[in-house]
């Protein structure tokens, strides 16, 4: 008789998981004898590395993480089990020790540490299990043996079952199953640790992670915390305050109630009243007002709330109101409703300290150390700080010195309070320092309000050694001082090892370090976004001089890796104690940060002053503005003779704008032109002035100029139209999707308040249309009742320019005899920022068409930045998402493939095939944004469902049926197209 072995692990697989074969090298190097391994799913291509694997292929549902381990677990002999992710390793010792732990102590269920594993981390990457550096730096922490989860409270911080194994026969009894559709473990391993009789926690690392799953569906995900919610209160009824403020705190929850229209989900109203009061009331506001409507049924007015958070709650304070006891209120909707509880409202949990270490760095014999705090809601003005050193119960106060910080109150993210006068600074004596673990510590008073507690750091982690002192500065943890154990073990390779950096008067910046570098060039990553710079060597050691990209352009907004290969480059310690400070370049500022072990990245970000940014300098800066142009003066603003340019915002050189611009230039040179950019991501013509949005030369423009022109309905909040000047709004598309007001009712559009759009639209003195169709929806759209210019789209004579439009071809090299099919998708507005996606399969799609066919990809620019084209058809198709003007890609089309995309309207004058993917054109039409028109019925090329039809249609397709309704169409819509629309609008605007 076959005995049965010790331990079965499950490892779910749907095929093509990146790091599988590490997983099952780790599983085989196990220490722990008796072991079997089961492959549960689809593991097309994986080959078992040894006996005691198991193939348990499934077949539907083979693709759910969830099946597949509860499959596993049935077909599983072993006496205990566990799970392993196939993203994980697994050290050699980790199983023997849960198992033998187990055996001594007949708990049901035995967990270690998880650890997060980055192959960036220091020591790179390996592949020999249960030697990572991550897994020595954490093993040896103490041991609970036979605990509970009531006891150990810190088992609801990271309930994965990666690092779990559990008794087989309590698994058994209690039918332990992983839910269908949802790649989680919390579902399992929480009611496993609160149904057990006792658990083990060793202290040990026994699970290597490389990060998150894919996210999950947040309604199933929420459903699913809820019923572990209502397991808590009745076995473990302590533990439920916790987690349920855990649930109301995280992104489910909220990303569900901003889905909700019409109805609450089945059961979640229920639910949500069944959620621990004390948790409720431990909330901010909001998310207590969100609870409550969804909880009540109240659709409507969770929705006024969803649009007020997002776009009022920032210039909305906090009111004291009350006759004895005078408590704080927030003056948010629904405040006098009499329906609701005044509690509701009740500020003292939204009064929360705000403090951070923003800086640390050596000086004389100690440390400087700078940083603001105050309390949320209330001016900073009277406000009393104090800081100090703590050690359990021992404290060192710091001596004080307040600051005047506006950045601070820049990046608060209000309108309504000043907290200009938050800062401090303090200097720290190391040598009177005594040993052990010393951690920042704030309180402030503000009108007869106390907060105290830790304080927080700023983005990043710096750890140093200075005077024999281990110096952190993390942006959770705040500032810790480890007295002894500063031994200069922190150190660096010489490989990427930054020893001094510099900037140039260009704006460049230069980095140095000594040796020999790796490599020859030098790489900043951004996603999927990389630039590279080369390397200088000489016998004193390596030059990387970091400036424009290969486009001509800076760096754009946002955080970048710096990188030597695929590692990453690494300040020296020296640097890490007195990282370089902000650095304004150009139309940017950039600042250092590092990780735990040095790793450098640049944190980019537009050169606005703290004037400049922030609702609280927009709220000044349009008060001020509206003094400088009222009535009381009676006097007209001079206008010079200038012309504003804006096109979406500031974030292209293109569209209407663009055309007009160019047009005014060479028929009116005397006219200074003006462009507004947000990020410096585009070229403009010589001669043509750019300035950065928001800032004080982007005030200075609008409020002086004699012309603004703008493709979007918005301006900046602090923009006050002065006398004399005309604003010129050019629109960017025939609408075909409903636009403005007309979105009401269509319950996934986003759409600005009604105040705010009467408000941009009463500044406007003449509009641009492309017909007159267009005419009547966009009055109808903005109550707009002013000038309409029936002139044509500028942007479309590009595709009456020959030669133009061969220059194009070329940029893209393209030769002429080669078919360009242009695939242009527009926005979904129910999908979540971020998770977007193409309806075509690119591969099938490149693979289909001829060889003397090019694909071009015009994503949508919430979609392009997760946008990869496939290996090896880099000839078949081009990402064209960051190309300047959508207007050049239409000229270099031969064929268009969009779905309700306005650029069909534009294309139309040029008489090319059309073909409209629509594979969601019902839900699209009649739940997301809604027609002006029907589109079945008018579209001037075939409405296909699916990528197979498309694909048939772009091969063997025949539109010569489409050709009367194709030149219906272009009379109807583009009727003023001809190539001098842009001069048309000049005329108007200079006659």
């Amino acid at each position: 008789m076959t005995e049965l072995p010790r331990l079965s692990v499950v490892v779910p697989l749907h095929g093509g998981e990146e790091h599988a074969e590490e997983c099952l090298k780790s599983l085989h190097a196990q220490t722990l004898d008796d072991i079997e391994v089961i492959l549960a799913g689809r593991p097309e291509g994986l080959r078992p590395p040894g006996p005691g694997f198991t193939l348990l292929a499934l077949g539907d549902g083979g693709d759910d993480p969830g099946a597949a381990r509860n499959a596993g677990a049935a077909f599983a002999t072993g006496r205990y089990l566990a799970f392993a992710d196939p993203g994980s390793v697994v050290p050699a010792d980790a199983y023997r020790a849960l198992v033998d732990a187990l055996d001594h102590t007949g708990s049901d269920l035995a967990c270690g540490r998880i650890r997060r594993w980055s192959p960036y981390a220091s020591g790179g990457t390996t592949t020999e299990p249960g030697r990572t550096p991550e897994a020595g730096s954490r093993a040896g922490a103490a041991a609970r043996l036979r605990t509970h989860i009531t006891r150990h409270p810190k088992l609801l911080d990271d309930p994965r079952a990666g690092g779990t194994v559990f008794r087989r026969e309590f698994w058994n009894k209690h039918g332990f199953a992983f839910p269908a559709g949802l790649s989680e473990d919390f579902p399992v391993t929480i009611p496993a640790h609160v149904l057990s009789t006792s658990a083990d926690v060793l202290g040990d690392v026994v699970c290597l992670t490389r990060g998150s799953r894919p996210p999950a569906d947040p309604l199933r995900r929420l459903r699913a915390m809820l019923e572990v919610s209502d397991l808590l209160g009745r076995h473990a009824p302590r533990l439920r305050a916790a987690y349920d403020l855990r649930l109301a705190e995280g992104p489910d929850l909220e990303a569900v109630l901003d889905a909700v229209r019409d109805r609450v989900p089945d059961g979640l109203a229920e639910a949500l009243g069944r959620l621990d009061p004390g948790a409720v009331e431990r909330l901010p506001v909001l998310a207590r007002l969100r609870i409550h409507f969804a909880a009540h049924g109240m659709t409507g007015e969770l929705a006024e709330l969803r649009m007020f958070a997002e776009s009022e709650i920032r210039h909305r304070g906090v009111l004291r109101r009350g006759l004895v006891r005078r408590h704080w209120y927030l003056d948010y909707p629904f405040r006098r409703d009499p329906r609701l509880p005044r509690s509701l409202f009740d500020a003292t949990r939204d009064l929360r300290l705000v403090a951070r270490a923003d800086d640390v760095r050596p000086s004389g014999g100690g440390l400087l150390l700078t940083g603001h705090a105050y309390i949320a809601h209330l001016d900073s003005g009277r406000g009393r700080i104090e800081v100090w050193l703590q050690r359990e119960e021992e404290r060192i106060a710091l001596p004080v010195r307040r600051t005047r910080r506006p950045d601070v109150t820049a990046d608060s993210r209000q309108s309504v309070v000043c907290h200009d006068d938050s800062g401090f600074e303090a200097v720290i004596a190391l040598n009177t320092l005594p040993p052990g673990r010393w951690a920042l510590h704030a309180r402030v008073r503000a009108r007869g309000v106390t907060r105290v507690g830790r304080a927080t750091g700023a983005p990043g982690e710096r750890v140093v050694d200075i005077a024999g002192v281990r110096v952190s500065l993390t942006h959770e943890r705040g500032l810790t001082l480890t007295v002894g154990a500063g031994d200069g073990s922190l150190t660096n390779p010489d490989v990427g090892h930054v020893g001094a950096v510099r900037w140039t008067d260009a704006g460049e910046l230069v980095l140095e370090g000594p040796g020999r570098f790796s490599g020859d060039r030098i790489a900043l990553e951004r996603g999927a976004e990389r630039h590279f710079w080369p390397i200088r060597q000489d016998e004193d050691g390596w030059t990387a001089v970091i400036g424009r990209t290969a486009d001509g352009l800076p760096l754009a907004a946002g955080t970048w890796r710096v990188l030597a290969g695929d590692e990453r480059v690494r300040l020296s310690p020296a640097l890490i104690a007195d990282l370089p400070r902000p650095h304004v370049a150009g139309l940017h500022e950039v600042s250092f940060r590092t990780a735990r072990d040095g790793a450098l990245s640049l944190a980019v970000r537009p050169a606005l002053g703290p004037h400049e940014r922030g609702p609280y300098a927009t709220r000044s800066r349009l008060a001020a503005a509206r003094s400088r142009t009222s009535g009381r003066t009676g006097r007209r603003t001079a206008l010079r003779n200038a012309a504003v340019f804006d096109s979406y915002g500031g974030g292209q050189y293109s569209c209407n704008p663009r055309a007009v611009s160019e047009e005014l230039a060479h028929r009116h040179p005397d006219v200074e032109i003006v462009w507004v950019t947000r990020d410096g991501q585009f070229t403009v013509p010589p001669g043509v002035r750019l300035v950065l949005h928001g800032s004080r030369e982007h005030e200075e423009a609008l409020s002086t100029s004699r012309f603004v022109v703008a493709n979007r309905r918005t301006q900046p909040g602090w923009y006050h139209k002065p006398r004399g000047q005309t604003v010129v709004q050019t629109w960017h598309g025939t609408p075909l999707k409903r636009l403005g007001l007309d979105l009401e009712g269509m319950p996934y559009a986003r759409q600005a308040p009604r105040a705010e759009l009467t408000r941009q639209v009463a500044t406007w003195d003449l509009l641009l249309s492309p017909s007159p169709f267009a005419t009547t929806a966009l009055r109808r759209a903005f109550g707009y009742a002013g000038e309409v210019l029936e002139s044509g789209y500028p942007r479309n004579d590009v595709l009456f320019d020959l030669a133009r439009t061969r220059a194009v071809r070329r940029r893209l090299g393209v030769p002429d005899d080669r078919r360009v099919v242009l695939y242009a998708p527009t926005w979904r507005d129910d999908e979540p920022e971020g998770a977007g996606r193409l309806a075509l399969d690119l591969t099938r799609a490149a693979r289909a068409l001829d060889d003397d066919d090019l694909l071009l990809v015009r994503a949508h620019y919430l979609v392009a930045r997760h946008l990869a084209i496939p290996e090896g058809l880099g000839h078949r198709i081009r990402d064209v998402s960051k190309f300047p003007d959508m207007a050049d890609l239409l000229a270099a089309a031969d064929v268009l493939v969009t779905d309700y995309s306005s650029a069909m309207f534009d294309f139309a004058c040029t008489g090319r095939p059309m073909v409209f993917f629509a594979p969601d054109l019902e839900r699209y039409r009649d739940e997301v944004r809604g027609f002006y028109l029907d589109f079945e019925a008018v579209a001037p090329g075939p409405v296909v469902r699916t990528g197979d039809d498309l694909l048939d249609v772009l091969r063997y397709g025949d539109l010569g049926p489409f050709s009367a309704r194709y030149e219906e169409f272009a009379r109807r819509f583009c009727p003023w197209d001809d190539g001098h629309a842009s001069a048309r609008v000049v005329t108007r605007m200079l006659p």
